[in-house]
């Protein structure tokens, strides 16, 4: 497991807006110089309980291997100079990530409202884990 309480400097952000809504960041970590972190939902969330799988928040670090769905979620929150994502007990087993990292943008601060927006339109489509309180 990671443990950098600062959590992690974003190099790249990637976002893609078809069938599913994806937000990627880009960051060097401990164990890996090209780490990556793709968080990916469906366009519209259908109410359904329990929710179908395309209704999920889907988690995937590197590869399939280091991966979770949102109910691994606590919260995961657009501030004003970063985004935080906390993780359950599950999520920071299968993710190997602290249970809270903060993923920042001093480096490279343009990247910050491109992330905001996909998380935006993420809690949009439904995903209620997803907060946002940084700037418009």
């Amino acid at each position: 497991m990671e443990n950098d309480a600062d959590g992690f400097e974003i190099a790249e952000v990637f976002t893609e807006n078809g069938d599913l809504l994806v937000l990627s960041f880009g960051f060097s970590s401990a164990s890996d110089p090209l780490d990556v972190l793709h968080l990916a939902c469906g366009r519209q969330h259908s109410g359904h309980q329990p929710p179908r799988l395309e209704n999920l928040l889907y988690l995937e670090r590197t590869d399939q291997d280091l991966a979770c769905d949102g109910r691994e979620v606590v919260r995961l929150a657009g501030r004003r100079d970063h985004v935080e994502l906390v993780l359950s007990e599950a999520g920071v087993r299968l993710l190997r990530l602290p249970q809270i990292v903060r993923f920042r943008f001093d480096a490279r601060p343009e990247l910050l409202p491109l992330a905001l927006a996909q998380l935006r339109a993420m809690a949009a489509a439904g995903q209620d884990r997803i907060v946002i309180d940084g700037p418009a």
